[in-house]
């Protein structure tokens, strides 16, 4: 019989991230901890890698950090890979289930329409008074996560409402991201990859409910739409930090974020 873990979140880990609605969702995997957690979530605000390293240090097995701003998570990473705990990081559009490596059929049918893209465009909606530099730090992730590499990005507008950032993929053809914060439409991100004799089109909702992402993929041979994950981002994040505590296998989310961090410290240092 599974014993589920103790959880523990802090006021503002529990508003980003539903922490009570998720552990209530999965009673066989987690529950709320009265005193000494087994787990913890923190928020990803500035500093949440050394608050993420101290709970490590402290002795917990696994930590959840949601939605976390652009940092470097070095240290974060030594710390647990020397305690043997999980870190997970519940991002907004990148940690949708539709975009896991278990998802062998999206992945290639992304892939595929990357390696004959004449074009990417991607926009990242946001909810009024969304920081911009968040709001960019998701939408690259939610990017690269779809396994699309950026090259030579450069802000070209930005300004309190968005951004517009250009740049290209790694066999030539132009990308284009604009982040827009509206009331007009819920927290939403799309990528488009066009190819010479189709596209292939990802829209990823708002991680605070179980709405489904989307996926087609039209080709020469036709259009294909993919089978639909009801499960939230959030949701998905923590079952993935219950399978890395047991099977003992870490998840490669720091490594990642890593590089994504790096992207958005070249953004900061471009001209405009």
């Amino acid at each position: 019989m599974t014993t589920p873990l103790l959880v523990q979140a802090g006021p503002e880990a529990e508003q980003a991230g539903a922490v009570g609605a998720v552990v209530a969702s999965l009673p066989v995997s987690f529950a709320p901890a009265d005193g000494r957690a087994d787990v913890v979530a923190v928020a990803g605000v500035p500093g949440w890698t050394a608050s993420a390293t101290a709970a490590v240090r402290s002795g917990v097995r696994g930590v959840v950090v949601v939605d976390p701003v652009a940092e470097d998570p070095a240290t974060l990473a030594e710390a647990a890979a020397e305690a043997g705990a999980a870190v997970v990081l519940d991002q907004a559009w990148a940690g949708n289930p539709v975009l896991a490596e278990s998802q062998a059929a999206v992945r290639n049918a992304i892939a595929d329409a990357v390696a004959d893209a004449v074009l990417l465009d991607s926009v990242a909606w946001g909810t009024p008074g969304t920081d911009p530099a968040a709001l960019l730090t998701r939408h690259l992730g939610a990017v690269l996560a779809c396994g699309v590499e950026l090259e030579g990005l450069r802000v070209i507008q930005r300004n309190a409402n968005g951004y517009t950032v250009i740049g290209s993929l790694p066999g030539g053809a132009p990308a284009a991201l604009q982040g827009i914060t509206t009331s007009s439409l819920p927290a939403t991100a799309t990528v488009s990859v066009l190819t010479s004799s189709g596209r292939a089109d990802i829209t990823l909702p708002d991680a605070s409910a179980g709405w489904p992402a989307e996926v087609r993929s039209v080709t020469s041979a036709g259009a294909a739409a993919f089978p639909t994950i009801y499960e939230s981002a959030h949701r998905h994040s923590w079952r993935r930090l219950r399978a890395a505590i047991d099977s003992g296998a870490p998840e490669a989310d720091l490594e990642r974020f890593a590089a994504l961090t790096a992207l958005v410290g070249q953004l900061h240092d471009s001209p405009q």
